[in-house]
């Protein structure tokens, strides 16, 4: 008996204390961003999140709110970060489509002359053991069957190509 009034007892001091707000459901909180004071000369707007202070004023119908002279170096900093790493970005940028531009030339001219080649692999694949021979064999056969077919393709469409010239042209000359 005496447990259960001990238990009672505590339970009791527990919601006396502030434990209600432990079982009420809470409402998620929501930062505020900004925070005002009336002032002589108008509201101090405080911007939660960069610290800067502004004076604000009636005009009209709308509140006008001029930055602190720290509020505004504030921006301009921020600016020059920008500047700074968007400028970064801009030589990164080229010197990867510097090297896009060599890579897309090399292909082209590997696809051009098969027979010089150009190895565009990251490493070579028998170094590396990206294949067996069994492997090897298959992709290579693979690789013959589709150049085969990519030739008759296009000789078919060249002789198609041609047969509509011709057919264009006996059409004109009737």
């Amino acid at each position: 008996m005496k447990q259960s009034y001990l238990a009672s007892g505590i339970l009791a001091l527990a919601i006396a204390t502030g434990a209600p707000s432990a079982f009420a459901e809470s409402e998620p909180e929501v930062p505020v961003r900004f925070e005002m004071q009336e002032t002589d000369n108008g509201l101090l707007r405080l911007d939660t999140r960069t610290g800067i202070v502004s004076l604000c004023s009636n005009k009209g119908d709308t509140l006008v709110c001029q930055p602190s002279i720290d509020g505004i170096k504030v921006y301009e900093d921020e600016i020059t970060r920008l500047e700074a790493e968007n400028d970064k970005m801009r030589q990164e940028l080229r010197r990867i489509s510097e090297a896009l531009a060599i890579l897309t030339e090399e292909a082209s001219i590997a696809a051009i002359k098969p027979e010089t080649g150009l190895d565009l692999s990251l490493a070579n694949p028998q170094e590396e053991g990206w294949f067996g021979k069994e492997e090897e064999q298959k992709l290579n056969e693979a690789l013959e069957f589709t150049e085969n077919a990519m030739r008759r393709f296009f000789s078919v469409v060249e002789e198609m190509k041609d047969d509509l010239q011709k057919d264009e042209q006996s059409g004109s000359t009737n």
